[in-house]
């Protein structure tokens, strides 16, 4: 009934908005700037990471859809493209079994996505995390030990056996990628997140890493002789860079070409920490939320996201820090207004955010030279979300579309924002769970659910998306009242 109140009230503006859709769902509809790639590049290499995993758009994208998201992204400015093949949940797919499982269906997609990618002329670069493995090789006497930041299906590399099965795992991945035409730019390893071992053979992690890290890249050059060396900084310590950079120097110098560094929440430059000789100092830019880092709108829990002050900043920054490149760090479809900030600045091709919203207003939203200034300010308050009039808001929004609506998606998506954040403040505003508070917090999960389901279509959440992890800070008192509640009517049953 919830679900079926907000679609009827929203019916009249949800119909324009998709009845155009349908009919101009062929994005791009809007202008390019003059001499469109024509402007020096302020970063040479600009990298869209874009793993497909934990049912998160580019995991359930088609080919076609996931083609248009990469062309879109070209646009921009991106100029090559990174996935990872997360084995969560997964078993081996190259295992010589008569089946088609997640792990088959998911190799099969990223294979499809990288060819999609190289044909639209953005090198293609794979992501590993070295001793994260399929879920049928996780043997109880070869599990690494982890800890806060060590996690995931892992192995313990010290091992020999399991130091095999991660070996044998990589030399499947490049030969199923050199046999199907992918042509891989570089290998891109991080040693957390997925990834680790803190047991005593393997301390300090990060040369055992750095180690694996090699063995797999001479693999990957037996396929690909040029391949080209490079690392994420995502949780390393300082004194872990001192060690690699020392590490790398004394067995393999000139290896690591490039280091895509953390810039950790609400920061926006890279820290000045020890590189190997030679190793480019760049970045890596989490573009999955907004402005602020707390209160945090992350990963598409609230809607749509947009950075509009934190990403110019950024890339200013990294600019005046001497940085040659950008990855930016993409979870999903929501943070596509961020991908243009990112890329538009980082190629050159734009000089201010407030000239990629425009861009992307007309672009995409059905903005006219009229009230392309208009949508420029519009967007731009959500880097801010939580500040954000949201009945104000979505009242705008409505007078801001053309009087047949727009053109696909990208607009839609705002529009549930708008909802999504009034439901949140009306949450907010009251401490007991009444009647009204309990109404409000279901309407935002059934908007949540259209929102992800209707404009989004994504299936199973996992990880980062599953409710359990939301920014949301009424989430968790919401859930001990529901949990009250069942206990209570169980004990009437």
């Amino acid at each position: 009934m919830i679900s079926a109140r907000i679609i009827i009230r929203s019916l009249p503006l949800v119909a324009a908005l998709w009845s155009v859709w349908i009919a101009c769902a062929r994005a791009g509809e809007g202008s390019r700037p003059s001499g469109e790639m024509e402007a020096s590049p302020v970063f040479a290499v600009r990298t869209l990471y874009a793993p497909g995993h934990f049912g998160n758009s580019y995991e359930v994208l088609g080919d076609n859809e996931m083609r248009e998201i990469l062309q879109e992204a070209r646009f921009w400015g991106f100029n090559r493209y990174a996935d990872w093949f997360d084995m969560e949940d997964c078993s081996d797919p190259f295992s010589g079994k008569r089946e088609y499982q997640l792990g088959h269906a998911l190799w099969e997609r990223k294979k499809a996505h990288f060819l999609a990618g190289q044909k639209l002329g953005l090198a293609c670069d794979l992501v590993i995390t070295p001793n994260h493995v399929y879920v049928n090789q996780c043997r109880a006497d070869w599990l690494a030990t982890t800890n806060e930041k060590i996690f995931g299906q892992l192995v313990c590399p010290s091992i020999p056996e399991a130091r095999a099965v991660i070996l044998r795992n990589y030399e499947n991945l490049f030969a199923d990628l050199a046999a199907s035409g992918v042509r891989l730019s570089a290998l891109v390893a991080a040693p957390y997140d997925f990834g680790g071992c803190a047991c005593e053979k393997c301390r300090p992690w990060i040369l055992t890493f750095a180690q694996l890290s090699r063995e797999i890249y001479e693999i990957g050059r037996k396929y690909y002789p040029k391949l080209r060396m490079e690392m994420i900084g995502w949780w390393w310590q300082p004194e872990e860079h001192e060690l690699f950079a020392t590490w790398c120097e004394e067995h393999h110098p000139g290896w690591v070409e490039q280091m895509f560094l953390h810039i950790p929440y609400g920061q926006t430059d890279v820290a000045s920490v020890p590189l190997p000789e030679g190793c480019a100092r760049s970045a890596f830019v989490h573009i999955g939320y907004a402005d602020q880092a707390t209160p945090r709108d992350v990963y598409g829990h609230l809607g749509p996201v947009i950075a509009p002050a934190r990403l110019e900043k950024t890339v200013h920054d990294l600019a005046r820090h001497g940085c040659p490149g950008v990855m930016a760090y993409s979870e999903g479809v929501f943070d596509d207004v961020n991908k243009a900030i990112l890329a538009g600045l980082a190629s050159g091709r734009y000089s201010s955010t407030d000239e990629v919203l425009r861009e992307y207003a007309v672009r995409y939203l059905g903005a006219s030279n009229e009230n392309a200034a208009e949508w420029v300010a519009w967007l731009k308050l959500w880097g801010r979300p939580f500040e954000v009039d949201a009945a104000a808001a979505e009242k705008s929004l409505e007078k801001m579309l053309p009087p047949c609506g727009t053109g696909n998606w990208r607009a839609i998506q705002w529009w549930y924002k708008c909802e999504l954040l009034k439901y949140h403040h009306e949450v907010m505003r009251e401490r007991e769970w009444t009647a009204e508070r309990i109404a409000a917090a279901e309407h935002f999960f059934a908007v949540q659910e259209e929102l992800q389901r209707k404009v989004w279509g994504l299936g199973p959440l996992r990880h980062i998306f599953a409710r359990r992890f939301t920014p949301l800070p009424w989430y968790g008192s919401w859930a001990e009242f529901r949990k009250k509640r069942a206990s209570a009517i169980s004990d009437q049953q």
